[in-house]
C-alpha cells in the first residue's frame, strides 16, 4: 500500500528547537555516560582476563597463576576501542541527526487521516492511528477525539531527519 500524503517544509518555532536543543544535551551526557560505564568495565573485565598460567618444569598438572599486563592491556586496548566504536556508531545514527535538525531549524507538516480512533479506559487516554508511515498513532486531547471522526485529516509535525514528533493540528 503507497501512502502519498502531501507535505511540506515549515521553519521550526521557537519552543520546537529548544525541545531538539535539550533532547540532543540529554542523549550527549547519555552517551558519555554510557561509555564511561563500557570503559569503566573494560578496565575491570581486562583486569580478570590478564590472569594466565605458566606451566612448572617436572610435573605435568602444576601450573602457577599469574597477573600479566601485557594481557591486561592488550585486553583492554581492544575491549575500549570495540567499546567506544558502538558508541560512535550509536551517537551518529541518533544524535548527529538531531544536530541536524537543529542547524536547518525546519520541520515537516504531513497531512493525514485518521484511520481509527481508541480510547485506553486502563489509563484513559485518547489515540487516533493514521495513515502516515513516520507516525502510526498518535495521542490526542479528549475534546479533539470527540470532535473528529475516522476519515477526517489532520495535521502532525515532526523534526526532518530525526522523525521527532511535535505534535498535531
Amino acid at each position: 500500500m503507497l501512502i502519498h500524503n502531501p507535505i511540506y517544509q515549515e521553519t521550526m518555532s521557537v519552543s520546537e528547537l529548544a525541545f531538539l536543543k535539550k533532547k540532543a544535551n540529554k542523549e550527549e551526557h547519555a552517551f558519555q555516560r554510557i561509555l564511561k560505564m563500557m570503559l569503566l568495565g573494560a578496565v575491570v573485565i581486562s583486569f580478570a582476563g590478564a590472569w594466565k598460567n605458566i606451566q612448572k618444569e617436572g610435573k605435568v598438572f602444576n601450573t602457577e597463576t599469574i597477573f600479566s599486563w601485557e594481557n591486561y592491556f592488550i585486553t583492554l586496548i581492544i575491549l575500549s576501542f570495540i567499546f567506544w566504536v558502538a558508541i560512535r556508531f550509536s551517537r551518529s545514527t541518533e544524535l548527529t541527526k538531531i544536530k541536524k535538525d537543529i542547524r536547518q531549524k525546519t520541520k515537516i507538516v504531513e497531512r493525514v487521516m485518521i484511520t481509527r480512533k481508541t480510547f485506553l479506559p486502563h489509563n484513559n487516554t485518547f489515540h487516533f492511528y493514521l495513515n502516515s508511515l513516520q507516525k502510526l498513532s498518535i495521542q490526542v486531547e479528549e475534546q479533539d477525539f470527540m470532535t473528529l471522526s475516522e476519515g477526517d485529516e489532520i495535521n502532525i509535525e515532526y523534526s526532518q531527519h530525526a522523525g521527532i514528533y511535535f505534535g498535531y493540528f
